[in-house]
């Protein structure tokens, strides 16, 4: 690949990263927008301190977003370094900042049911914040502190977000009543949920792990019968001390019952362990399968 094409696919990869992170922008907004400001509902992070910071104090949301943020960028730019990294994190706050402030007062509020809210704005929310992920950004805040606390001290991020999110839904208790506090916990795992399902997949497959002194059968039917690729392992038993041929393969959801068939026909005493990945990427098919 020459010089000139390299540069035109870095300049499209860019290009699409940043309507990426538009868009999730964009449904970030709305969500706040439509169910959560209207509803006094408080996100995690930094988002939710600008949320407090509109409902308590009167602070447009926006405004509030960007003066909690630019102390943790100009940490990133400064500790963190990349400047990549850094431009793509700086549009993702100053979008989510004017898609909130420009659409507010023209949104309507959609319901104050406590349960739409915490569906809708959790799975709108979720999505949009995929999207960032996606175009390598982000909208700041917990993420910044998160890798910061990760290089100074070694902090996991999950310990991180955990310790920043009840900070803050501590203090919307500590505002508002336990209740709104209790819907912000529950509109968070409905995030999380759709972030995760959104940027590893929602997979249909299983991962199903077989310890069988009969290997050769039972790779042999799993191939001839589903047509599925398998790996075989050596094991030793941990008690009895013998070892045992230990298979790994893939399959779809609605293959599993066939496969427990197979496998038990084939070898009566094996063992069989079913596993959900998060993600499936490529594998090996047979050829003779369209």
């Amino acid at each position: 690949m020459s010089a000139v094409a390299r540069s035109k696919k870095r300049v499209w990869r860019v290009v699409i990263d940043i309507v990426l992170i538009s868009v999730g922008a964009l449904l970030n907004a709305l969500a706040i927008n439509i169910f959560l400001l209207p509803n006094d509902v408080v996100a995690g992070g930094v988002t939710g301190l600008a949320v407090i910071g509109e409902l308590s104090l009167g602070l447009p949301f926006g405004i509030g977003l960007i003066l909690l943020n630019l102390p943790l960028l100009a940490l990133q730019w400064r500790l963190l370094g990349g400047a990549g990294a850094f431009l793509r994190t700086l549009v993702g706050v100053i979008l989510l900042a004017v898609f909130t402030e420009l659409l507010g007062p023209h949104l309507p509020e959609v319901t104050s049911d406590r349960l739409l809210t915490i569906c809708y704005g959790g799975g709108l929310g979720g999505l949009g914040l995929a999207l960032v992920f996606h175009g390598k950004g982000t909208t700041g805040g917990a993420d910044i502190v998160a890798r910061l606390f990760h290089r100074w001290w070694g902090w996991g991020f999950g310990r991180t977000f955990l310790a920043i999110n009840a900070c803050v839904y501590g203090l919307a208790g500590i505002l508002y009543g336990p209740e709104p506090a209790m819907v912000a916990l529950l509109l968070s795992f409905v995030m999380s949920r759709t972030l995760d399902a959104v940027l590893h997949g929602m997979t249909s497959t299983r991962a199903v792990l077989i310890v069988t002194g009969r290997p050769d059968e039972v790779c042999g039917g799993l191939v001839k019968v589903l047509s599925r690729g398998v790996t075989v392992l050596n094991g030793t038993g941990g008690f009895t001390g013998q070892e045992r041929a230990v298979l790994y393969a893939v399959v779809p959801r609605a293959e599993i019952q066939r496969l427990k068939q197979i496998v038990l026909e084939r070898d009566p005493r094996a063992f069989m362990t079913v596993l959900s990945p998060r993600e499936s990427i490529g594998g090996y098919r047979l050829a003779t399968e369209h």
